[in-house]
């Protein structure tokens, strides 16, 4: 195993190294893996993304598609995934559909089957991930250390809010009896193998008095992520764990803009503040002497300004749903 480190940006997410290696698949995939370590303020709602991944675990070429289905004749998907899992199916090729993520819960032989909205463009290059589940990411036994209820009791402990298309999945952790672990605040059934899916900001409202710093650990994603935003406020994820900027990010290339400056006729982004006191707001303007990612109260320039792991975007512009393409820094094509 090759060890390399990503370069400048290791050190600005806590990271003492990242390993380069093989997993088995289809195809050889490589990458490189480390940790990241997020902070969760007491007595807050924090916006937080999962920015380090699950390992590819097939990698090839759809070779056709229907709206409802992918199908790659090479790969038998009843032998290569788990019964039960949720998959990401990442689009790599080089088509209208690339850095599409799109979720999987069922398959057949060489199909992928039980999907919504499939496009042509789909049947291209493409790898497949696990997703993380609310276990993987706070621990079973909720090593992660969020305030639990010995009561079962939701309204006492923490809760992370999951998106869910629909609104929010409202889970917490119990260690009551026959209650014990994580559960669903609406149903109370299991939901430690809720999936998460890293285009989707998740919030944690941490109700104990201490700070609490969140380790995720998993692989380096390298390829374009489309985020989905919706006309209303959108919670995403950022996909990659250091050195994205709103400057590197490639949101200039979707998101509306400003042809007058004029934060109000914009989409806004929404980064969290380090305390979860708040947020610091930024538009896209185009006027000339004033172009370029501007802060929407001060007008100073946010081209330089880092992405937080989990982001909001409010769509001010056109009002229609559309896709936001994030690109890594271009240092991640070495990893």
């Amino acid at each position: 195993m090759k060890a390399t480190t990503l370069k400048k940006a290791a050190l600005a997410a806590g990271s003492l190294s990242f390993l380069s290696g093989t997993a088995l698949s289809q195809e050889a995939v490589s990458g490189a893996g480390g940790y990241e370590t997020l902070t969760i303020n007491a007595g807050k709602f924090n916006v937080l993304g999962i920015r380090l991944h699950e390992p590819q675990v097939v990698s090839g070429t759809f070779d056709s598609q229907t709206a409802t289905s992918l199908s790659d004749a090479d790969v038998n998907f009843t032998d290569v995934l788990t019964a039960g899992a949720r998959y990401l199916v990442e689009i790599t090729g080089a088509t209208a559909s690339e850095g599409t993520v799109i979720e999987v819960d069922s398959w057949s032989n060489n199909d992928l089957t039980g999907l919504a909205g499939v496009a042509a463009a789909d049947a291209t290059d493409y790898t497949i991930r696990a997703a993380k589940t609310i276990a993987d990411i706070f621990g079973a036994d909720n090593s992660a250390g969020l305030t639990g209820s010995a009561a079962a009791d939701p309204t006492e402990a923490s809760t992370i809010y999951v998106p869910n298309g629909a609104g929010f999945t409202q889970v917490f952790y119990s260690t009551l009896a026959g209650f014990d672990g994580w559960l669903d605040a609406s149903t109370f059934a299991d939901a430690s193998g809720l999936p998460l899916n890293y285009v989707d900001g998740i919030i944690v409202n941490e109700k104990g008095a201490q700070d609490i710093s969140l380790v995720v650990t998993g692989m380096v994603k390298t390829t374009s992520t489309n985020l989905p935003v919706s006309e209303a406020f959108t919670y995403l994820g950022t996909a990659y764990p250091v050195g994205s900027t709103l400057g590197n990010s490639g949101l200039a290339n979707s998101v509306t803009g400003s042809a007058a400056a004029d934060p109000t006729e914009a989409d806004t982004v929404y980064l969290p503040k380090a305390d979860a006191s708040g947020y610091d707001q930024y538009f896209y303007s185009t006027l000339a002497g004033f172009d370029g990612w501007l802060n929407s109260a001060t007008f100073a320039s946010g081209t330089d300004v880092e992405l937080t792991s989990g982001i909001i975007i409010s769509q001010n512009g056109t009002g229609a749903d559309f896709n936001a393409p994030v690109t890594p820094p271009a240092y991640y094509e070495d990893l």
